[in-house]
């Protein structure tokens, strides 16, 4: 072969390769054993050898949009699972026990928002899996999803589900039926199972539907069907809900789920299974007992408008809503109107208590008095968005309840108060519809649950079509329910924790970025 310039040159950049090899793979086993800063983001992981015995893993935490320090702990448990040898720890240990997080594809469930009406995810059901969009709901046990043998219009438009082509399904042979405030919807029992969230729970029952009403019909319900969290007692048939289930058999860490709710219609939100995301809230979680294990139901001590001192709840009841004077309820202080018969009584008797407490000594009181003392002046809240109640002497504290669910949209209540809070806002008590321009006007209303008063601003309880450009109030009557129901209007303004172990309910200031598609 004739040597030229050309072969040559082929030659020279050959041998260049042949000795660029070696560096090559020197430096991508050196990346191998690197941490890649990419992973790891805001949240560093360092690894050292202590005496040869103890490996330290200091953790920050990041506070991005992409949570990264979840992501920062799998890469970093998944690197020195190689390494055993290194360390005297089980290698399923927990590197950050004081923390609720888990690991971003365990127990995280994506919601989408739709039209600040509802929010829906999506889990697989069957082997191989099927998948279907559900609401998650807090104010029903069971789950449900459409059969292939329902022929209503709304399963039509929707996935349904094949027994036939699972592997592991198993008839259960039992009726379903269940009424919401909604519509109904009727089927049988099965089993199979169900994948949420990273967790796969086998064996699970749920309901083929047979037949839908027509309000799961689409446009208005783009979900296919319902996953309820509230406790078995509620459930319809005596089904064990999913997530007592994943408690029974062991499948996550601590037997809780939080909800951050997001605002803006195609939105993200996230339901967390089996723990929850202390970076998701500020402040304090406020804890409250549920009074009742059936839906997660806590007490309910009244409802204020803005600086008002007058109890919505208390002054509703029995009274004629249309002849209580708004500038009486509105008003910061306890002064009467003229003429008004029966506000002056009640401020005679705040009189009358305040001439009492004047008359006692400092020096004579007791243990008791002292104790009544600091309930009723109680430490600064420093939330913006939560206070302590303190009791004042028109609240009588009517024996109400409310229950905190995320598969109703508004905010339902005795008529008797949402008609005297409708006529505060400006609002047509029975259609809801009201100007837009009244919510730069709008003041924030106070619900107070537990003995804490949580915040519900204008933008949360007036409702905004983004389509047809309206406004609606949020606040909606109901004749037939024995307690309030706190939807999704005030769930948005929150980070929800429910604990069904412990029976109590926690709420934050929700601290989430908004994400769209």
């Amino acid at each position: 072969m004739a040597v030229t310039r050309s072969t040559i040159r082929t030659s020279s950049a050959a041998i260049k390769v042949m000795l660029l090899v070696p560096l090559l793979f020197s430096l991508l086993a050196r990346t191998c054993h690197a941490s890649p800063q990419n992973d790891i983001a805001d949240a560093s992981a360092s690894v050292q050898r202590s005496a040869g015995k103890y490996v330290s893993i200091p953790l920050q935490r990041s506070f991005n949009r992409n949570n990264n320090i979840l992501v920062a702990r799998r890469n970093a448990r998944q690197r020195l699972e190689k390494s055993k040898s290194l360390m005297q720890l089980p290698p399923d240990v927990d590197f950050e026990e004081d923390t609720h997080d888990v690991e971003p594809d365990f127990g995280q469930v994506r919601l989408t928002d739709a039209t600040d009406t509802y929010y829906y995810g999506v889990i697989s059901v069957g082997t191989p899996g099927q998948n279907f969009t559900v609401t998650f709901d807090t104010g029903s046990a069971n789950l449900w999803i459409p059969g292939v043998r329902c022929t209503s219009k709304a399963c039509l438009q929707h996935n349904r589900y094949d027994h036939d082509l699972s592997a592991t399904y198993q008839p259960l042979n039992g009726q379903f039926a269940i009424q919401y405030g909604t519509g109904e919807v009727r089927g049988f029992t099965s089993q199979d199972t169900v994948k949420v969230g990273g967790i796969t729970i086998k064996g699970q029952p749920f309901a083929e539907t047979t037949s839908e009403d027509e309000v799961f019909e689409l446009p208005d319900t783009e979900f296919d069907g319902l996953f309820g969290l509230a406790f078995k007692s509620l459930s319809s048939g005596g089904l064990v809900p999913p997530m007592t289930k994943m408690i029974e058999e062991a499948l996550v860490d601590e037997p809780v789920f939080a909800f951050a709710l997001s605002q803006g219609h195609r939105s993200f939100g996230e339901l967390l299974l089996g723990g929850y995301n202390e970076l998701h809230y500020k402040g304090d979680l406020r804890w409250m007992r549920v009074t009742r294990a059936k839906y997660w139901q806590v007490t309910m001590e009244g409802v204020w408008y803005g600086d008002g001192k007058f109890n919505l709840l208390s002054l509703s009841k029995d009274r004629d809503i249309a002849s209580i004077p708004l500038d009486m309820v509105l008003s910061p202080t306890i002064e009467a109107p003229p003429r008004d018969q029966w506000h002056k009584a009640r401020l005679d008797e705040a009189n009358e208590a305040a001439r009492k407490k004047s008359r006692k000594k400092i020096k004579e009181e007791d243990e008791e008095m002292e104790l009544d003392r600091k309930r009723t002046h109680p430490p600064t809240d420093n939330s913006p968005k939560i206070k302590k109640l303190v009791p004042t002497v028109d609240n009588t504290s009517p024996e109400t309840s409310a229950i905190l669910d995320t598969g109703t949209s508004f905010l339902l209540g005795d008529p008797s108060t949402i008609q005297l809070i409708s006529r505060i806002i400006g609002a047509d008590f029975r259609t809801g519809d009201m100007p837009c321009s009244r919510l730069q006007e709008l003041k924030s209303i106070w619900i107070s649950l537990g003995g804490y008063k949580f915040e519900v601003a204008p933008e949360h309880y007036v409702y905004r079509d983004p389509e047809k450009r309206t406004c609606s109030s949020a606040w909606v009557p109901s004749y037939d329910s024995p307690f309030w129901v706190l939807g999704d209007s005030f769930l948005r303004a929150y980070y929800a924790v429910f604990d069904m172990k412990d029976k109590k309910v926690g709420l934050a200031p929700i601290n989430m970025p908004l994400r769209h598609f």
